[in-house]
């Protein structure tokens, strides 16, 4: 069976300024938006024959697709392929795919599926705090507050420095604090519930004591959630999917908006020689059946982000891979997506910047040209408020 990924959008045009300008109704930005960019969408595994046809049929609309080079000399029987065109135009090439043989008809709806995207949730309430989600992501600061974090291990090591941090955070604008008692680095340890807990909770009191700010628990373990949440968490960030048998039982009864995450193996072993066919395929698969469980067991769908894991048992292409695909893993989950790339390993190895504090610049690029990341977890907030202003500034967002 044929699946369909999107590859690309390009940004357009600033119609909610160029509608602004005109006088002109804003209810027809979405119908303009399909003519002013191109968008690329990988199909893979297909006959020969399907590929030819689904050539034909994206050009009947004025569309196109690339193909193998030697699909009409019959050299090959399998074969990739691209779609590419304005969204409206693929939308018009796949009306020409609906019953068409070798399962064509059934790829229409995935191919607009990319084009479209899934109907996402328009806010996101941590704490008693409603956040929107916008062009402008939401800005998650980074607390950790573990003596060994790749980056700033040992910083905050009592409950007043790091609600010190907390705060300076909030006033340099992150929407939310995300906290943890244990460092996931590669190769780092796993550190006991209670280790755990002695760490989080005092910290998550003296935050409160001073500040209403949203804050997240990552963690893997239920009794370190639900301390924290006790003390005043109001989210669930976990590395491993919330698969620790407890975990997703306890995220649905406390009804909390929750991260499912990706990683490969544990952090320990995660990077030795991590391997993928498809990354993005095969990425978006687990957090596709890790969202599905949860909503079986009553979750609500809006309550859920999924996070691909950025360098959790991957190599660099996977990463680039997937910060290319997060519209498409936001498509296909139904979920919106929290992107975790600050002052990581690839960053380093794309630049040869190797110490961690120094990446943040490299990560700021990463931050502005990421479409489809609904929250950024950064250590850096300052310069990642700045680095969405200027942006916004330069694409004439009003």
């Amino acid at each position: 069976m044929s699946s369909a990924r999107l590859l690309c959008s390009g940004q357009g045009l600033p119609w909610g300024r160029l509608t602004a300008l005109a006088g002109a109704d804003t209810g027809c930005i979405p119908r303009v938006t399909r003519r002013d960019r191109i968008a690329a969408i990988f199909v893979d595994d297909l006959v020969a024959p399907a590929a030819s046809i689904l050539k034909q049929c994206m050009l009947s609309g004025g569309a196109d697709a690339l193909v193998h080079r030697e699909v009409l000399t019959c050299r090959t029987e399998r074969s990739n392929a691209v779609v590419y065109g304005t969204p409206a135009n693929i939308y018009r090439g796949c009306l020409s795919l609906e019953g068409q043989p070798f399962g064509l008809g059934s790829l229409a709806e995935p191919i607009r599926k990319c084009v479209d995207g899934a109907v996402l949730p328009e806010t996101l309430q941590v704490n008693s705090t409603v956040l929107n989600y916008s062009h402008t992501p939401i800005v998650m600061g980074i607390l950790n507050i573990t003596p060994d974090s790749f980056s700033d291990g040992g910083n905050y090591a009592t409950p007043q420095a790091a609600a010190d941090q907390a705060l300076k955070m909030q006033e340099a604008g992150a929407d939310i604090i995300d906290i943890g008692g244990e460092s996931t680095r590669p190769g780092s340890r796993a550190v006991s519930v209670e280790q755990q807990k002695l760490r989080v909770v005092p910290v998550i009191k003296a935050i409160r004591e001073v500040s209403s700010v949203p804050i997240s628990i990552d963690t893997t373990f239920p009794e370190v959630a639900r301390a924290a949440v006790k003390a005043g968490a109001g989210m669930i960030n976990s590395v491993n999917g919330l698969e620790t048998p407890g975990m997703p039982e306890l995220a649905v009864s406390l009804e909390l908006p929750v991260v499912l995450m990706h990683m490969k193996g544990a952090p320990e072993t995660m990077q030795e020689k991590p391997f993928y066919r498809d990354a993005a395929g095969e990425i978006t698969d687990y957090l596709v059946s890790r969202v599905e469980a949860l909503v079986k067991l009553g979750m609500p769908r809006e309550l859920i982000l999924v996070d691909p894991g950025i360098g959790f048992g991957k190599r660099l292409e996977d990463n680039l891979e997937l910060i290319r695909s997060l519209k498409w893993i936001a498509a296909v989950t139904g979920c919106r997506v929290l992107l975790g790339h600050s002052r990581k390993s690839f960053l380093g190895s794309i630049t040869g910047i190797q110490k961690p504090g120094l990446r943040d610049s490299v990560s700021h690029v990463v931050t502005v040209l990421a479409e489809g990341a609904d929250v950024v977890r950064v250590h850096d907030v300052q310069g990642t408020v700045a680095a969405f202003k200027v942006a916004g500034a330069v694409r004439g967002d009003l």
